[in-house]
């Protein structure tokens, strides 16, 4: 069984870590722990043992041919979720069962009930758990962030979920900043990265709304939430806005732009992929609170990007490029920002190991701030709540685009007493 690491002050043990899943995601996360202070790879679990064996060696860590041998043998205060979404929930109810913290990378899950039901198991053992969205960290969504808390933008009532930058994390752990969100021509496998499960239905359990849209539907409901971003906030919101009804269409063009361009290369990757799943996807989003989300989501989308943004009734922001609008003076302003200036202030405010987090450049990455939190060294962003209420408005985009009608919560949260 696993130990629980103390949170409530600053420990100097390491956080001993199990992977489950030693594919692309796990070698991924395993070179990023490597670089993480007070991180240690403790143990692989894979049911492809070869792959566990190999992994494990290379950080001297045990390996295990299921999750569940390796819950049971091993001492550990963390397991790392990197497999198929349809996998997330049994595995992270059991690691949250067995007394450890759980990250997970996203989406949360492939549907909103294994969603809740982790969230559920979460609370119920007072175990942490945490999902993967590296746009929370960025440097426009920081200063954002800021200045909505700092009341600059007075009360929020639309946020844009298109693009931003973000990081994508080679296998040596080192982030590069990249552009996510609307693309050109960016389909996993038929454009030349990633393995075809990513747009087979049956393994990533849906296509580009679950793949990217769960990263920018996050990022946008962090923005938008006021409460603040310590859990500690004094503020009377409860967190995120609360989906109230969701209104979207999914598209599938890939094969028509497949057949179009006549290549026979694309066409042969995309038999062989077993392409089942959307790769366009538009929403708009109404929350209990009256304030409204538009979403924009593709892999192949023949149109410039746009920003997401958020805007409120005392000023706005558009994220990408990072620009600040208001009245000042009765003047109308458009004002950009220094955020190389505003990030490294941060790590020393926010308790980063100032310089040294800045200098490596750890900061964007999500499980940097996974390990300082279980250290004690700062207190963790609310990642499983925004990926949870994420989920519900995933799953209200599938729902209406497959009723061809806008969807209610309860419709998406209880399906099987409202169909």
């Amino acid at each position: 069984m696993g130990t629980e690491t103390t949170t409530d002050a600053n420990v100097t043990e390491p956080v001993k870590i199990g992977l489950v899943g030693a594919g692309n995601r796990g070698r991924n996360h395993a070179a990023r722990y490597d670089r993480i202070p007070g991180a240690e790879i403790a143990a692989v679990a894979d049911v492809d043992e070869p792959k566990a064996q190999a992994l494990a060696e290379e950080y001297r860590a045990e390996s295990y041919p299921t999750h569940a041998e390796m819950l049971d043998a091993a001492e550990l205060d963390a397991v790392n979720v990197c497999v198929h979404a349809t996998l997330h929930a049994d595995i992270a109810v059991d690691a949250l069962e067995a007394g450890v913290h759980v990250f997970c990378e996203k989406p949360m899950a492939d549907s909103y009930a294994d969603a809740r039901r982790m969230a559920d198991a979460a609370d119920r053992t007072g175990n942490r758990l945490a999902v993967q969205n590296q746009l929370l960290y960025t440097k426009d969504a920081r200063a954002a962030k800021a200045l909505a808390d700092a009341g600059e933008l007075g009360e929020i009532y639309h946020g844009l979920a298109a693009r931003s930058p973000g990081f994508a994390f080679a296998g040596d752990g080192n982030p590069e900043e990249v552009r996510l969100g609307a693309r050109r021509r960016g389909t996993p496998y038929v454009d030349g990265y990633g393995s075809p499960a990513f747009v087979r239905e049956d393994a990533a359990g849906g296509g580009v709304v679950l793949d990217l849209g769960s990263y920018t539907i996050g990022q946008l409901l962090y923005l938008m939430d006021s409460s603040g971003d310590s859990p500690a906030d004094d503020s009377s919101s409860a967190g995120p806005p609360t989906v109230e009804r969701v209104r979207g269409e999914t598209f599938q063009t890939v094969p028509e732009r497949v057949a179009a361009a006549a290549d026979p290369e694309y066409a042969e990757r995309l038999e062989a992929s077993g392409y089942d799943v959307e790769d366009v996807a538009a929403a708009f989003v109404t929350f209990e609170d009256g304030s409204v989300l538009t979403v924009r989501t593709s892999w192949s989308r023949y149109l410039d990007d746009e920003s997401s943004a958020v805007v409120g009734t005392a000023g706005g922001v558009r994220l990408d490029p990072f620009e600040y609008f208001s009245t000042v003076g009765d003047v109308e302003m458009r004002a950009s920002a220094d955020l190389e200036e505003y990030l490294f202030r941060q790590q020393y405010l926010d308790g980063e190991r100032g310089e040294q987090a800045y200098e490596v450049n750890l900061w964007p990455d999500p499980l940097y701030h996974w390990v300082e939190s279980l250290a004690g060294h700062k207190a963790p962003l609310p990642t499983a709540d925004l990926a949870l209420e994420s989920m519900a408005i995933i799953e209200g985009i599938y729902r209406s685009a497959d009723l061809g009608r806008e969807v209610t919560r309860e419709e998406i949260t209880s399906p099987g007493e409202t169909e």
